[in-house]
């Protein structure tokens, strides 16, 4: 009898432990994940989109010669654009149209309007990117200005702090405000706005 009585007690001993330790692990990763999620959830407090510019792979003549051609010819004008925003079926109308390109003629040798063209296309925006909502497949958007999306993203900043501000001059000069643009990044936190400052909508 008193072996059954010890069996017992080693028993609900064992017992009282393994659920001890059981509740204290369900407790623990609770508390991990609660703290997880509200980590996340402060990590990002607004409803905006946050990108920054993630290269593709190469393609076979489109590589760095390209991206300098690019960068040399189209930069020495204006910011040279980064090709994710627009596809490529719009760079392919550009690039056939230089010699009126807004207004300006900024024709090029055959060589290099090719090469330009075939970096311009390998690394275009695809139909799918948040860039592109809105516009059909078969529209042909040729300012980035008036996609819908940089419209929503740029919607609460008053003209007169860009098209009315001499120191930007328009919503189509992105360097003027993001200050690493010429890397394809434009995070709104990072804004400023010359003659106002640091922009936070």
């Amino acid at each position: 009898m008193s072996n059954l009585n010890a069996l017992r007690t080693s028993l609900n001993a064992l017992r009282f432990a393994t659920g001890t330790l059981l509740l204290g692990s369900a407790l623990t990763l609770g508390i991990y994940g609660l703290s997880t999620l509200n980590n996340q959830s402060l990590a990002d407090d607004d409803d905006d989109e946050h990108s920054e510019y993630r290269p593709r792979p190469e393609q076979p003549g489109t590589g760095m010669a390209a991206t300098q051609q690019y960068k040399q010819e189209c930069g020495s004008c204006h910011l040279p654009y980064p090709a994710k925003l627009l596809p490529a079926r719009s760079w392919q109308t550009m690039m056939a149209s230089l010699d009126n390109h807004f207004g300006d003629d900024a024709s090029l040798s055959a060589a290099t309007q090719a090469e330009i063209l075939a970096y311009l296309s390998a690394h275009s925006a695809g139909n799918q990117t948040r860039y592109l909502k809105g516009i059909s497949d078969s529209d042909t958007p040729q300012r980035i200005t008036e996609l819908p999306y940089f419209r929503r993203k740029h919607r609460e900043v008053p003209e007169r702090m860009v098209s009315g501000n001499p120191q930007v001059g328009s919503f189509s000069q992105c360097d003027s405000c993001h200050k690493d643009a010429a890397q394809g990044k434009f995070n709104e936190h990072s804004v400023v706005i010359p003659g106002f400052g640091r922009w936070d909508d």
